[in-house]
């Protein structure tokens, strides 16, 4: 954009969703220390949210088996308790990554464009752009989903309120589960138990959010560096190779491009070991926790019941998507670096230029992808799978009947 004037830094890209901001849970707050690293005196927020975590899942699990032993239903809304564990593996693996995620922004902070006209080369303030769209698309989602799930339990309690003495169904709780001394089914708590619940949420839901924006800053940065070193070779000129005064410093410049592809690479195996764990664990809750929100859509005739149960589901398969989306963005710009030095017309250069140029041809044909332990690739073809997968735990489901 030719209306930038000051250079973006690349904590821009790294900036948190606003409701995150608003409520003090900011897992990451990045700032340079004196000798200019980036660093993050955040991590209490990590040991309150995890201690939340601990008691949500130690009394509802505490719940479940003790339902089973004494053969009674037990309390616990399995969609939501299953979304829960889905947010808080991200939770507890950025966690245990926070160190190697701090020293990898570093990395990619020193591979970071400072000045404008580089900036200019790589399309800084494009990207930033499209960049800071998704983000504000991804809050206004953010907002109106919370926003309805919270708001639903209070319709469905008001509407169904007979007296004190009736029992709190499920559907008029935000998350369910068990609580000490039979609190959920006070009324003249509810309002404590909401905003119980609304806290748990919101601890989850930053979770996500969290790792969604280190995630999409961390792939979007890679793709522009790739596809930088695209259009370099792409310029590239082989009749160059042949000139015996530039020949020095033409093969001294194919020699930097040659490296800078194999820095990038590595850029992109420490990028995809930062999140493979996370992804593979995730991928495969995610699946169980679709598979619940449509079982419940399918069994619920109230509206508003299907419309509460839709925003969760809507928001897993969107961003499970977007996710393999991402792993394919990924993988199609490493491809391009061996696809434009295919297409160059590297024959009609010198005897040395032709012998270095298949040779880099050869190794840009290893295009980096994002994997989870080579079990499997993340791409449309994941995101495929993933969807049929819960179809398939729904329709076993739903043949129990």
């Amino acid at each position: 954009m030719d209306n930038v004037i000051q250079p973006i830094k690349i904590e821009s890209f790294f900036e948190f969703q606003k409701f995150q901001q608003f409520f003090h849970l900011l897992h990451f707050k990045f700032y340079r220390n004196d000798a200019g690293r980036i660093v993050n005196r955040s991590e209490l927020v990590f040991f309150t949210g995890f201690s939340l975590d601990i008691w949500f899942f130690g009394v509802n699990l505490f719940d479940i088996f003790w339902s089973m032993r004494r053969g009674v239903p037990s309390s616990q809304n399995l969609p939501v308790l299953s979304i829960s564990v889905y947010y808080a593996i991200r939770g507890i693996l950025l966690y245990t990554k926070r160190h190697e995620i701090i020293d990898f922004i570093n990395v990619m902070d020193r591979e970071f464009p400072r000045d404008l006209p580089t900036q200019q080369h790589l399309q800084v303030a494009e990207i930033f752009e499209q960049h800071k769209k998704r983000k504000g698309y991804v809050g206004l989602f953010a907002y109106v989903a919370l926003g309805g799930f919270s708001i639903a339990p209070i319709i469905f309690y008001i509407l169904a309120y007979e007296d004190r003495n009736a029992p709190i169904l499920l559907d008029q709780q935000l998350l369910g589960g068990w609580l000490p001394y039979n609190i959920r089914q006070i009324h003249l708590l509810y309002p404590f138990v909401w905003i119980y619940d609304v806290y748990a949420m919101l601890v989850g839901v930053t979770y996500f959010t969290t790792f969604d924006t280190l995630f999409i800053a961390f792939q979007t940065l890679l793709r522009m560096h790739l596809n930088g070193l695209r259009r370099q070779i792409e310029q590239l000129n082989a009749d160059d190779s042949e000139n015996p005064v530039d020949e020095q410093r033409f093969f001294a410049y194919i020699s930097s491009l040659i490296r800078r592809h194999q820095e990038i690479n590595v850029l992109c195996d420490k990028f995809n070991d930062l999140f493979k764990l996370a992804i593979f664990l995730s991928d495969l809750v995610g699946a169980t926790s679709i598979c619940f929100h449509l079982y419940l859509m399918s069994e619920a005739s109230d509206k508003l019941m299907i419309a509460k149960f839709l925003g969760p589901t809507m928001a897993l398969v969107a961003f499970t998507f977007e996710c393999c989306l991402r792993g394919s963005q990924l993988e199609e710009a490493s491809a391009g670096l061996n696809e434009a030095l295919y297409n160059h017309s590297w024959y009609h250069g010198s005897k040395k230029y032709r012998k270095v140029m298949l040779i880099w041809i050869k190794y840009s044909q290893c295009t980096r992808k994002l994997t989870a332990y080579g079990l499997v690739e993340v791409n449309m073809m994941h995101f495929t799978d993933i969807m049929q997968l819960a179809y398939r735990l729904f329709t076993f489901l739903k043949s129990r009947q």
